[in-house]
This record gives C-alpha cells, sequence and structure tokens, in this order.
C-alpha cells in the first residue's frame, strides 16, 4: 500500500511539473515560426510528455516497483489529459466567437448592446480587423488542407478533402449542426 501511494504521489508530481513546463514553452521563442496554435501545442505535449517518461525512467533506476508499464503510463496519461485540456480550453479560447463577444461586452460593461450591434462589433472587428478570416484561410494553406494555384485561386486537396470526411463523420456521430460540413444544403 506504502509503494502505490508513492506511485500516485509521483504521478500526480511529475504529471504537475511537466504541465507547468507545457504552459511555460507558450511563453518562449521556441516554434515560434508555427503560427497554429494547436501543432505547436501537439509539438509541446509531445517533447513534455517525453519528458515526464524519461523522468519516470530514471526515478525506476531508484526505486524498484515502478515498471515499464509505470513509464509507458505516465507518458500516455500526460499527453491524452493535456491533449484534452489543450484542445478544449485555449484553443477554444483562441478560435471562439463567444469568448470575443464576451469578453468585448465585458470591456465595454457600461454600454448595452442590441444583437446588430454585437454582430456589427464581431464582423468589423473580429473578422475584419482582427483578420479571423485570413488567420483561418493561411493555417489552411499551411496545413496543406488547401493549395494556391499561382493564379490568385486555391483549391482544396486530397488532405482537406479527408479532414471534410471526418468532420463530416464526427458531426454525424454527434448529432452537430449540419450546416458547417455541409454549407451548401439547406
Amino acid at each position: 500500500m506504502k509503494n502505490v501511494l508513492k506511485l500516485i504521489g509521483l504521478y500526480a508530481l511529475i504529471y504537475i511539473v511537466y504541465t507547468v513546463l507545457f504552459v511555460l514553452l507558450f511563453h518562449t521563442g521556441i516554434l515560434a515560426g508555427m503560427e497554429v496554435l494547436m501543432y505547436r501545442g501537439i509539438v509541446f505535449i509531445i517533447v513534455t510528455g517525453i519528458l515526464s517518461a524519461v523522468t519516470m525512467g530514471v526515478i525506476r533506476k531508484f526505486w524498484d516497483f515502478i515498471s515499464i508499464r509505470d513509464i509507458i503510463m505516465i507518458f500516455v496519461i500526460f499527453c491524452c489529459v493535456n491533449m484534452v485540456l489543450f484542445t478544449l480550453i485555449p484553443v477554444t479560447v483562441e478560435r471562439s466567437v463567444s469568448v470575443f463577444m464576451l469578453s468585448y461586452m465585458d470591456e465595454n460593461s457600461d454600454q448595452s448592446f442590441t444583437e446588430e450591434d454585437v454582430q456589427e462589433i464581431f464582423t468589423s472587428k473580429y473578422v475584419v480587423d482582427y483578420g479571423a478570416f485570413e488567420k483561418r484561410f493561411d493555417e489552411q494553406i499551411a496545413t496543406g488542407t488547401l493549395v494556391d494555384n499561382g493564379d490568385g485561386t486555391y483549391s482544396i486537396t486530397d488532405s482537406g478533402r479527408r479532414i471534410v470526411k471526418m468532420f463530416r463523420i464526427v458531426a454525424d456521430w454527434f448529432n452537430t449542426d449540419k450546416r458547417l460540413v455541409y454549407p451548401n444544403e439547406n
């Protein structure tokens, strides 16, 4: 029982230490040229996950009750939990219309807004001033889902088509709003 408690404590400590490192990496210049937050986060999760496993492996030299399974498990648990948290929170914050809308209204809480006011603010600030469309469009080119045809036009790639198919499957499985994955259908 004592070893089980030590192991639980060790898992928790390693998870916390490397999660803090994961977050801190976003405040460095490392991979700053990687403009797609999701991809940068995935790389950081894998790197810090590997470091957590290496740490568990080093500790195994001193505590013989730690097994190879524990080394694999710390990597899997670390990566899975942090991927869920990363995509659920920071990636959502970066992309969310709701976050922008609520934040804008909070910063201007001395005013009230009609629905049309908020829609106009969203369009003029988020879409136009902040380049929301351009950012997402450029991400698709960078990720290889769109290709520049060289004549001012763009086409979807096979990779882009595969992603759309995946999105449509997910939309069907979870019964989400189909207009986003079938924009030409009513």
